[in-house]
Order: C-alpha cells, then structure tokens, then sequence
C-alpha cells in the first residue's frame, strides 16, 4: 500500500504543474476570475502529492501490480483534479452559458470533459468552444498534449531512476523501449514529442490558422486528441487547412520507435519496410480512403475529396477531428469509420484503438492456421514477420494476447451499449449508440452527436469510466477493481 500511495503522490504532481502553466494564460487574457479555480488546483494536487510522498518515504520498488494500481488510482485522482478549473469557472461567472460553460456548471460534465482530454480522447459536451474563455481553452488542449504522452511518462522523466521505473512505464500501455534504459527511452519519446508539436504549431499557422488556433489544434492534433476551439471541428476550414492536419495527425499515430530511428539514427523510410504495422498503415490509409470516397460518392452521391480523406485519417489516427456532420451519415459510411475507429494506430504512439500491431499479428496468425492446414504432417513451416522467421506455435503465442484483450475490448463496447441504450432517448440511433460508445472506449472522439451537449450526468458517467478504461487499455483499472473489492 506505501507504494501505491508513493507512486499516486508523484503522479499527483502533474494536474498541480500544469494548472500553475495556465496561470499566465488567464492573466494574459484577462480573465483573473479564472484563477481560484486553477490555484485551487495546483495547491490540492501538488498539497496532497507532497504529503503521500514524503509519508511513504522509502517505498520506491514498485512491482508489476503496484504500478497498475498506481496507473489506476493516479489517472482517476488527476481526471477528478482537471475538472476543478472547469467547475471553478463556470460558477465564477455571472452568466456562464456565454461564455461556452454551461456544461461545466454539472461536475459530472466537467468530469467528462477533464477525462475526455487526459485520455486524448476529444468527445466535449461544450456546444460552443469558440466562446470559451482563453484559460479554458488552452486548459482542454494542454490536457490532451500531456494526456496523449501520458501523465506517467512526464513524471519519468524527471525522476530518479527506480526499479520500479519499467512497471510504471508499461502500466501506462506502452509497448516498447527505444534505449536500453526506461529514462533515457522517456526522454528520447519527450525530445521527438516536443519537436513534433512545434512542426505541428508552424505548419498550421503557415496553411492559414491564426495563431492562438494553430497553437491550440497543434498540440491536440499531435496528441490525436481533436479538442477544438472552433465550434464545427474543421468542418468550415479551407481544404488547405485540412491538407495540414493530415501528416500532423499521422505522425502522432505512428510509433515512436519509427520516429526516433528516422530522426536520430538517421534511417531511410525505405529500411522501415519491413515493419508489418507501418505497412499495414499504409495499406488501410491509402485503401480505405478509396473505399470512403467511392462508397459516398456511389450511394450518398456525395463528392469526396480533401474533406473524405481527412475524416478518414482523423479516424485511424483516432484523432477525433472531424469534416462532416456525422449525425446526418447513412449506416454504411460510418461503419467503414467505425472500422478505423476500432483498429486505430500504431502501438507506442499517442493514438487509441486495440493498435496496429495487434491486428497485423491477428492476420498473421490466420495466415499461420492455413498454411498450417496445407502442411504435411512432419513438414516444419515458418512464417516471415518483421525480418524473423516464427514457427507456427510462435506466431499462435504471440497473437493469443493480442485476440485475448481485443476480445475484452469488444465485450466491454457491447456492454457499454448495452447500458447507454438505458441511459439515452428512445429515439437515438443504434448504430450512433454503438459509434460513439466505440468513440468513448476507444478514445477516438468523433462522434455523431450522441455524446454532447445535451449528454445526461449517468450517459456521461458511463463514458467517461469507458475512457479511461481504453486509455490505459483495460487491466490497470481492473486491477484497481479487485484491490478495492480485497483481492489480489
């Protein structure tokens, strides 16, 4: 227990740091009614830090199931955090339907918003964004850039190093280490993040974003998060506007392991190749924009085009911007989206979804079984992935984990249908009910309108749990559920 309250006080530092960041911005904007809720902020989170650190002194070796509960507890705690300032400031104003808050003034609404932005989800109850107070705006986008790298990854970057280090590091569902050591991996992932996020800033603002919009959408852009401050997402933007998102939002979709061997060990894109998940990216990018134009275009006679494309991309980078009022879709076209929605990016980048990785592995394994069924029965086959030669029961033990949480995966999106069909009006689409549900748990946040403004408190209590059930992919909250039921 001392060391899941170590970990939590440490963890707790972060919603603290980042509402003392966006002090300024409500100074600079002119917006002093703004501050109690941000101070309020800091002082509880970095108050309470302080004091679980300092009590539980000499707890620092972490085991695999401290960190999951660390994981858990600390991404509940820093949700509840980040939805003071929203609170604070819808009841700190005369009339806050003005000025874009009147959802705050619900602390479950303001809660949905905070997890919707630290998870990178971007599904928002705000009907009006562009009406919001600066601090406000800049405080969703500021959630979803540290949500998109994680809250865990910020704090093991300036920390000591501990044995625990590597636990925590894959508690947060990351795949992979790019350095030899979890630190030097964190840091690494932190320089490219950074330097994405100022490419992103400038090329936005050169496609013709003014520069408090380019600034906001790029770091919720690269974080595949899709907090906007415009009230239509990018429905309204030029074309060129929406041509600049789209290798914004793919980089933040692929692995950071590409991002650093391109960028710092200097390799041609052409030695990357071999990676099944960057191909398979590819492939469904290229194919199943195709397939989203000639469907709209042959049975909604819609046009495609820049916009189709975009949303495409928004959808498998789970970027959650969007170039269409999907409320106003037929069932076929956003299945093809509920599709991408599923899969979603590469593991080890800041998209949502089960990953690439999974998938590819899924489909290799039934290549595996068919040639299984062609072979002999003393014939030794292996099957080619990724540059390694795997037997057949290799490629069976490897895509067995991967089929496992893709299967819990779907059963906690049909149980989140199931519930929300209680929650939502009778007259509310099935198929609206499943994309957004998906949308929630995958940590997409399109939405076809389902998930909203007019979302009551229990609907939006469910999403939000799925949230961040997605986010930290399902185990460290279950984990967390049988501790606090007394098991182990």
């Amino acid at each position: 227990m001392r060391e899941v309250l170590h970990g939590v006080g440490f963890m707790l530092h972060v919603p603290g740091l980042m509402a003392l960041l966006t002090v300024p911005v409500a100074l600079a904007a002119g917006e002093p009614w703004g501050l109690p809720g941000l101070l309020a902020t800091a002082a509880i989170a970095l108050g309470s830090g302080q004091a679980l650190v300092w009590s539980t002194r000499g707890a620092t070796h972490f085991q695999r199931y401290h960190s999951m509960q660390i994981a858990g507890v600390s991404w509940v705690l820093i949700s509840l955090l980040g939805a003071l300032p929203f609170v604070a400031s819808a009841h700190a104003v005369a009339d806050a339907e003005a000025l874009g808050m009147a959802a705050f003034l619900s602390p479950t609404k303001a809660l949905f918003e905070s997890v919707s932005g630290f998870t990178s989800t971007g599904l928002t109850v705000v009907e009006y964004a562009s009406a919001l107070p600066a601090h406000l705006q800049w405080w969703r986008s500021f959630t979803e850039w540290v949500g998109g790298i994680g809250v865990i990854l910020l704090l093991l970057a300036v920390l000591p190093a501990e044995r625990g280090a590597l636990h925590l590091y894959f508690s947060e569902a990351r795949e992979e280490k790019i350095l030899p050591t979890v630190k030097s991996t964190v840091r690494a992932i932190w320089a490219i993040y950074l330097g994405y996020t100022v490419f992103a800033v400038g090329l936005l603002w050169l496609a013709g974003e003014p520069t408090w919009r380019a600034l906001n959408h790029g770091m919720t852009a690269i974080a595949t998060g899709g907090f906007s401050i415009t009230d239509d997402s990018m429905i309204s933007a030029p074309a060129r506007v929406q041509l600049a998102y789209i290798p914004v939002m793919l980089a933040g979709a692929v692995s950071f392991l590409v991002h650093y061997r391109l960028l710092v060990e200097r390799r041609r894109l052409a030695a990357l190749r071999h990676s099944a998940e960057l191909r398979l990216l590819g492939w469904i990018v290229i194919g199943g924009a195709g397939l989203l134009i000639l469907e709209r275009w042959l049975f909604d006679g819609a046009e495609g085009g820049v916009a189709t494309v975009f949303l495409w991309v928004s959808a498998i980078t789970t970027a959650g911007f969007t170039s269409a009022d999907l409320s106003l879709w037929a069932d076929a076209p956003l299945l093809l989206l509920l599709t991408a929605v599923l899969v979603g990016g590469m593991a080890g980048s800041t998209s949502g979804g089960v990953k690439l990785l999974r998938v590819s592995l899924l489909l290799t394994d039934l290549r595996a079984q068919l040639l299984r069924l062609r072979a002999s029965p003393h014939e030794v086959v292996r099957i080619g992935y990724d540059r390694r030669r795997l037997s057949l029961d290799e490629v069976a033990g490897l895509a067995r984990a991967s089929a496992q949480l893709v299967g819990t995966f779907m059963l906690l999106w049909l149980l989140g249908v199931f519930v929300l069909l209680h929650l939502l009006p009778a007259e509310t689409r099935l198929a609206h009910v499943f994309f957004d549900t998906a949308s929630a748990l995958f940590n997409s946040g399109l939405s076809t309108g389902v998930a909203g403004a007019d979302l009551s408190g229990p609907a939006a209590t469910v999403l939000s749990a799925l949230m961040l059930l997605g986010r930290l992919e399902i185990f460290p909250l279950l984990v967390l559920a049988a501790w606090a039921a007394g098991r182990r």
